[in-house]
């Protein structure tokens, strides 16, 4: 995959974002339902925390489909899954890394305690998913 000039820039400041955001799992990985449920700002940080690593990955996931020629799908969730079919990620990575652009919907309509289930499972899941992803995307860069 050949990347322009202005793609390898945009890549790179949104892996050195994201980079910046994955930093704070550890932090957001000791929240439980107590906390998230009485602290305003904790849950305000931690949606949007999630609501960062989720946006950036489909900023990241766009700029990867546009570079290989392929069509970028209406939806959040089908852009992420369709990264699972570029050279560098698998199916199975499509897969884990596009059920997070559901929880952008949980976060903004459902109850306090459906989302702290889903944010849960995020923040128990998704740290390798990421990882990966940041990875391969410095690979694509190295290239």
């Amino acid at each position: 995959m050949k990347l322009l000039p202005e793609d390898r820039e945009r890549l790179i400041k949104y892996v050195d974002f994201m980079k910046s955001e994955f930093a704070d799992f550890s932090k957001f990985s000791k929240v439980d339902w107590k906390t998230y449920n009485d602290d305003r700002d904790m849950r305000r940080n931690l949606e949007r925390w999630i609501e960062n690593m989720v946006n950036c990955s489909i900023d990241i996931a766009k700029v990867i489909l546009a570079v290989e020629g392929r069509r970028i799908p209406t939806s959040y969730k089908g852009v992420l899954k369709e990264l699972g079919t570029t050279q560098y990620f698998d199916e199975s990575f499509g897969d884990d890394i596009s059920q997070w652009a559901v929880l952008r919907n949980i976060l903004a309509h459902e109850y306090l305690d459906i989302r702290w289930n889903t944010i849960k499972k995020f923040i128990q899941t998704s740290e390798p998913i990421y990882k990966t992803f940041i990875n391969k995307v410095e690979f694509m860069l190295q290239a």
